[in-house]
């Protein structure tokens, strides 16, 4: 029989750091102070995974059960952890994918249920439970929507699990926590609502916020921006004060641009190009002038890689609705990172609208799934396939108008005949596309304004209008609000 004196705990060959990090985080979120346990979850653990788990899995939560007091809440909230890692740097199998949804099944029911107490955990935390669980639901619709090409060993291990990441289940959880935390009501600012903890409200709020993101992915763009609706994303109503429940996404850089990311791109698929435009361009300034603050985030670099995807997009979008006006400062980023796509366009190379487009749109996922005792089929490109036919189709109906702007911008009267013969068309096909910009004037918020007297087209140009008080109070406000996040900060 061994010595007793030689059994050690399982967690005894992890660096003391390591140990040190589980020990504090613990700790912390015992006490509730969250300020510590912010920064140990965010730029603590960046730093421990460069350092010792860069290629490999952290500690499975059954080795460091000693050094949180065996605390089944601290546990599973670990596991999240842990998997939302191993998903990022290795390549999971079925036995993992299968953990990954039963920690989530089990978080969320303990929310669900009362039975896992939450009451302090830092905004950043909240938004990666949800975010991280839609991002775990698209990587597994890419799975099985090529499960075909797979191993039959795969095969068979998919069909034993047809259960896991169903997209009626992982969208009943995510409606369920916004029902459960009534952020809805509470944004509408219903009287006697509240929620039961902040942990609750704020996981409705980014539960409502990854829902929109879901629909954006399956391209039901309709309803993704349906559901932002309560959320005042703008800060319309609270310009100068502190962060109120509407703007909490801004307690979450990865969300804060995540959602203006998606609810562009969604805007930009419904034609509203100026709603489109004034999102891409809100995130990209704020980002842009503020990137000594939102360097110090562990996620930085995806946010960047977020932000070129947002500016290749308002290049689309500044194309599509030409005369839009916006700030020198985007001008000037667009023009040195995608210079070459515009000279492209300018010269009338449509193809260019299709690379800015397949750099920067999501992962489109397919949200159909295999019946039990169904074959699998290969259908890995159909959603991407289906929202750039979709993209195409767009293209097409709009790719006139820059070029009909630009030649009644010329003038202030223009005989149809020479309209038609610039444009390399005959007469009825140019009075075609411009009754198609005519129709379109008021949505595209166009600088020009024109009517047309028989064959001869009447331009009348709309003055530009400086509200230059608007513009100064816009700014002191932002800068007041980073001044109170600097002094919070330090």
């Amino acid at each position: 029989m061994a010595d007793r004196r030689d059994e050690k705990p399982a967690d005894f060959l992890l660096p003391e750091t390591v140990k040190g990090w589980f020990s504090h985080l613990y700790t912390h979120l015992i006490s509730g102070n969250m300020a510590e346990m912010a920064r140990l979850y965010d730029r603590e653990f960046h730093n421990l995974t460069n350092n010792y788990f860069k290629q490999t899995s952290w500690p499975e939560p059954s080795a460091i059960k000693s050094l949180v007091d065996d605390d089944a809440t601290f546990l599973i909230l670990y596991k999240q952890i842990y998997f939302r890692h191993l998903f990022s740097r290795l390549q999971p199998g079925m036995d993992m994918k299968v953990a990954s949804w039963e920690t989530y099944v089990a978080i969320f029911d303990g929310v669900l249920d009362g039975t896992l107490d939450l009451n302090v955990l830092p905004s950043q935390w909240v938004f990666d439970i949800v975010n991280e669980f839609v991002y775990q639901y698209q990587s597994y619709c890419q799975f099985r929507a090529k499960v075909a090409t797979k191993s039959e060993q795969e095969i068979a291990s998919y069909s034993e699990n047809l259960y896991i990441w169903d997209t009626s289940k992982v969208f009943g959880y995510l409606h369920a926590l916004v029902r459960h935390s009534k952020i809805v009501e509470i944004l509408k600012e219903e009287e006697g609502v509240q929620a039961t903890s902040e942990v609750v409200k704020e996981l409705g709020y980014f539960s409502l916020i990854t829902l929109a993101r879901a629909h954006v992915l399956f391209g039901d763009y309709y309803t993704s921006l349906k559901l932002l609706e309560p959320i005042d994303l703008f800060n319309k109503s609270s310009r100068g004060e502190a962060k109120t429940t509407a703007q909490i996404h801004e307690k979450s850089p990865g969300c804060h641009v995540s959602v203006f990311y998606h609810m562009g791109f969604a805007q930009l698929m419904l034609e509203d190009f100026a709603a489109a435009i004034r999102s891409f361009s809100t995130i990209i300034l704020q980002v842009n002038r503020n990137r000594n603050y939102y360097s110090r985030f562990a996620d930085y670099e995806q946010l960047h890689k977020l932000m070129e995807k947002a500016m290749a997009l308002l290049a689309i979008a500044l194309f599509l609705c030409p005369g839009h006006r916006v700030n020198d400062q985007i001008h000037s980023l667009i023009r040195e990172k995608y210079g070459d796509k515009q000279s492209k366009l300018q010269k009338g190379d449509i193809s260019a609208l299709t690379e800015l487009f397949g750099f920067s749109c999501p992962k489109f996922i397919l949200p159909a799934v295999a019946t039990k005792g169904e074959a699998p089929i290969n259908r890995s490109s159909e959603a991407s396939q289906r929202q750039q036919k979709a993209f195409n189709d767009m293209v097409i109906r709009q790719q006139h108008i820059p070029a009909v702007r630009s030649y009644i911008k010329l003038y202030r009267s223009i005989d149809l005949k020479k309209l038609a013969a610039f444009r390399g068309v005959d007469v009825e096909q140019a009075r075609a596309e411009l009754m198609a910009l005519k129709v379109s004037g008021s949505r595209l918020k166009l600088d020009v304004h024109f009517y047309l007297n028989n064959d001869l087209v009447l331009i009348d140009e709309e003055v530009s209008n400086q509200r230059t008080g608007e513009f100064f109070i816009n700014h002191i406000h932002k800068f007041a609000r980073i001044v109170d996040e600097c002094a919070v900060n330090q």
